[in-house]
């Protein structure tokens, strides 16, 4: 699915809160798929800085603000 809880795949988005970080701060929504154990439960696939693949609810996103 390419669109859900307000991210569609393509959208650039940041996670919430403070950090510290592991990956880039920048990311790229990839798209939102099920766990396999759990089909009604979805995730949000997430590359940061185009290298790293992260799992995240839309909670835990935010768009990041384009107009700058």
């Amino acid at each position: 699915m390419d669109s859900r809880d307000g991210f569609t795949k393509g959208d650039k988005v940041k996670r919430v809160g403070e950090g510290p970080w592991e990956f880039p701060q920048d990311g790229v929504v990839q798209g939102w798929l099920t766990y396999e154990y759990g089909p009604t439960e979805w995730y949000c696939c997430v590359t940061w800085g185009g290298r790293y693949i992260g799992q995240f609810e839309a909670s835990q996103l935010e768009h990041v603000d384009q107009s700058k």
